[in-house]
C-alpha cells in the first residue's frame, strides 16, 4: 500500500463498524483501518432538501485549501453535511462561488 506524503497526511483518528456493520470498514492485523467508505449519502426523494452526505476528509482535494480536512473529524464520528438541492437552499448555504470561463466569453 502507498503512503501519502506526510504533507497531506490525516489522522489517526478512533473510527468504528466492520465488514459487518454500516460503518463498514476493514482493519489491518494492528488494527488500523485501511479500507471503508469516505463518501456516503442518505437521500430523501420526497424531500430532497433533507438529504445528508460526507464526504472525507474535506470538500476539497487540494491540500493546500483550508476545507481540504474540514470534514476529517465528522467524517470519523459519522457525522454528516445538508446536501441541498432546491436554487434557494443552495443559494442560502453558499459561502463562495467560483465561475470558469472560457478565455474571451463572456459572463452572465
Amino acid at each position: 500500500m502507498t503512503q501519502a506524503p506526510g504533507w497531506c497526511g490525516l489522522g489517526p483518528l478512533p473510527r468504528g463498524g466492520s465488514g459487518d456493520t454500516v460503518g463498514a470498514a476493514a482493519y489491518l492485523p494492528d488494527f488500523r483501518q485501511n479500507a471503508g467508505a469516505s463518501f456516503r449519502m442518505v437521500v430523501d426523494v420526497g424531500a430532497w432538501d433533507n438529504s445528508l452526505a460526507m464526504n472525507s476528509p474535506g470538500q476539497s482535494g487540494d491540500p493546500r485549501s483550508p476545507h481540504y480536512a474540514d470534514l476529517f473529524e465528522a467524517w470519523a464520528a459519522d457525522g454528516a453535511f445538508p446536501l441541498v438541492y432546491s436554487r434557494s437552499r443552495v443559494e442560502a448555504e453558499t459561502v463562495q462561488r467560483l465561475v470558469l470561463s472560457p478565455a474571451g466569453a463572456a459572463l452572465n
